[in-house]
C-alpha cells in the first residue's frame, strides 16, 4: 500500500458532476498508477459499498488491485470473501483524473451520497472519502460526542493507538 491521503478540503461538483480533486490527492493518485506518468491521467478505484454507507471511498490503482488481492487469497466460498467481493469488488467503479484535473462523478453516486454543490474530501491515510459536507459534518459531530462522553472532554486521539 502506498498512498497517504490527509487533510481536507471542500470543492464545488458542477451539474456534470465534475469536481476538482485536491493536488496533494491527485499527487499520490499518480504515484498509486504506474500508468499516469505515461498518460497523465492517473486512474483511481470508487467504492461506494452497501446502502447504507454515506460516502464514497477512493484507492489508488494499485491499492485497490492489492485489496483485490487480499479479498482472493481468502478462502474460496468463505463468507467473509463473500461480503468483501459483494461490498468491495461488486460495489466499485474505476475510473480516472480528467485533463483538467477533475473527477466526473456519475449522477449514480452523487444520488447514493446525496451529493449536489459541494463535495468534502476526507484524506483517511491509505485512500480519501468523498462526502456530502453537511453528512459529513453530523457524523463527525456525532463521533466526537460519543468520544469525549465516553473518554471525557481532555480526550487525547492518541491514546487510541496504546490500545492497539
Amino acid at each position: 500500500m502506498a498512498g497517504m491521503f490527509i487533510g481536507e478540503h471542500t470543492f464545488k461538483v458542477d451539474g456534470k458532476g465534475r469536481v476538482s480533486i485536491p493536488a496533494d490527492f491527485r499527487r499520490e493518485l499518480e504515484e498509486g498508477d504506474p500508468q499516469a506518468a505515461e498518460t497523465g491521467r492517473p486512474r483511481m478505484v470508487i467504492v461506494y459499498g452497501h446502502d447504507a454507507q454515506k460516502q464514497l471511498q477512493v484507492y489508488t490503482y494499485n491499492d485497490y488491485r492489492a485489496l483485490a488481492a487480499e479479498i482472493a487469497s481468502l478462502p474460496r466460498g468463505s463468507d467473509k470473501r463473500k461480503i468483501m467481493q459483494s461490498l468491495i469488488l461488486n460495489k466499485a467503479r474505476p475510473t480516472e483524473v480528467d485533463a483538467d484535473g477533475r473527477l466526473v462523478l456519475p449522477q449514480a453516486l452523487r444520488d447514493k451520497i446525496g451529493l449536489e454543490g459541494m463535495a468534502y474530501f476526507g484524506g483517511m491515510g491509505e485512500t480519501f472519502e468523498i462526502w456530502k459536507p453537511e453528512v459529513f459534518e453530523a457524523k463527525n459531530a456525532s463521533v466526537a460526542s460519543a468520544l469525549i462522553a465516553e473518554q471525557g472532554e481532555d480526550f487525547d486521539p492518541l491514546s487510541l493507538l496504546n490500545d492497539a
